[in-house]
């Protein structure tokens, strides 16, 4: 071969590893609804660290905390028009976008328990549907992490029951869970993002305050506010968190970058999963430490949650058809799982 062939050869092909280098840098945002000091959130800044590193740096994803870009249900909307290339947080806050996101998370006395949950998104053809409704606005769907039951209501003066909440402002997510609340105990609900809460809360704008987990619950300060918990939190027993992905953004990366992206989400699904049941464990007993005065509903207000839950899904189902089939999916597995778990349940 001619030298000055070969030179030329040689400068081209740098030239084009070059070229391939900067088409395969990517760099995205992801806004979370989480605070900027919650575990959930330093979670997610482990995830993107690690996707960096697996990637060498071709993945660059920058977390952004609650409130940063956006926030609240409008994180739907920045992941569907591209302001970010992904999202992370609750179906039910996409309800205005689709009324089946508000069943899409567990509703009251549907999901007991985080395996069920967890089991028919994963395996169950959860996932499946989901990415069925997402898809028609050209996002990517993917469970995030289960903080399963939530802590209950947390206010300044007790509230012992459902009759104590009539006429009360209820700091609670959209969708099913505020629907139910509402008709059963005639509150009235206010979907406030985190940031918000503590405000309203310390100026009297509101009564009481559903906000996650029991960990969830004291890294946002409530306890300091509130002093008395009325539980366990019927309206969403095994809740989970969701990520959404700007499809054309997904579908641009290279095979192996997809790979690693689904790797680590799923990585940080059971992880983030575990870790925050710990954190659950140990928040309670903070809360006791607190004298925090916790109390149960009665059995008479659970009937009435029940019913009142049970209307509220049959007006989802006569809605449309998608969310009919999204319940009647949903039922359908809670029944395999129960009938298994009656066999082979607790025995202590």
């Amino acid at each position: 071969m001619h030298p000055y062939l070969s030179r030329f050869l040689i400068v081209i092909g740098c030239l084009s590893l070059v070229a391939c280098s900067r088409e395969e840098t990517f760099h995205w945002a992801l806004q979370s609804h989480a605070t900027e000091t919650s575990f959930d959130y330093q979670e997610l800044v482990k995830m993107t660290d690690n996707i960096r590193l697996m990637s060498q740096g071709r993945l660059d994803i920058t977390p952004h905390y609650a409130g940063q870009i956006t926030g609240g249900a409008d994180i739907y909307s920045a992941v569907k028009d591209r302001r970010v290339e992904m999202g992370n947080g609750w179906p039910n806050w996409w309800s205005g976008y689709h009324p089946a996101w508000a069943v899409m998370n567990a509703g009251p006395y549907e999901f007991m328990n985080i395996d069920a949950s967890l089991m028919f998104f994963l395996n169950g053809g959860g996932t499946e549907l989901a990415n069925e409704l997402s898809g028609r606005d050209g996002i990517l769907w993917r469970p995030a992490w289960w903080p399963g039951m939530e802590f209950g209501l947390l206010s300044s003066t007790p509230i012992l029951g459902l009759k104590d909440l009539a006429g009360k402002r209820v700091r609670m997510g959209p969708g099913l869970p505020s629907e139910v609340l509402a008709s059963a105990s005639g509150a009235a609900a206010i979907p406030l993002v985190p940031e918000e809460i503590k405000p309203a809360l310390t100026s009297g704008d509101l009564d009481a305050v559903e906000w996650t987990t029991t960990a969830g619950a004291w890294d946002l300060g409530l306890s300091e506010l509130a002093t008395h918990a009325i539980i366990p939190a019927v309206w969403q027993p095994s809740v989970l968190a969701d990520f959404l992905i700007n499809e054309t953004a997904y579908n641009e990366l290279p095979p192996d970058l997809q790979a690693i992206l689904m790797t680590a989400i799923r990585s940080f699904t059971l992880t983030t999963t575990a870790l925050g049941k710990s954190k659950d464990i140990e928040a309670l007993e903070k809360f006791r430490a607190a004298n925090t005065s916790i109390v149960r509903w009665s059995n008479e207000d659970l009937a009435v949650w029940k019913s009142t839950s049970d209307n509220i899904y049959r007006i989802y189902a006569d809605r449309d058809e998608y969310s009919r089939r999204l319940i009647e999916s949903k039922h359908a597995f809670k029944q395999r799982y129960n009938d298994y778990y009656q066999l082979f349940g607790p025995y202590d």
